[in-house]
């Protein structure tokens, strides 16, 4: 796995982002959180962490996609949410 390439393609879902600042009905500012990609290679593991806000599912479904494409098996998948804010963490093999 080209860590340059991941590198790119960890570029790229960031770039899909929301907007930073919305207004609520009551016309309060409603922020969100920009969503953050670590990447950690140890070997032939590749431990991906994901920090989203609780409406960007898609980053973790894109994530996924990405990984798949660059032919990395996926071990296990988990998430934990706190207050407003999702931690994925995804296990992978490198062949």
């Amino acid at each position: 796995m080209n860590m340059e390439k991941m590198e790119k393609k960890k570029n790229m879902l960031l770039g899909i982002e929301r907007p930073s600042v919305r207004m609520n009905g009551g016309g309060e500012k409603v922020g969100f959180k920009s969503p953050r990609i670590e990447i950690q290679q140890m070997g032939s593991a590749l431990v991906v962490v994901l920090i989203t806000g609780l409406d960007s599912q898609f980053m973790f479904s894109e994530t996924i996609r990405v990984l798949h494409e660059e032919g990395v098996d996926i071990v296990n998948a988990s998430y934990n949410v706190i207050e407003d804010a999702v931690f994925h963490s995804i296990h992978c093999q490198v062949s």
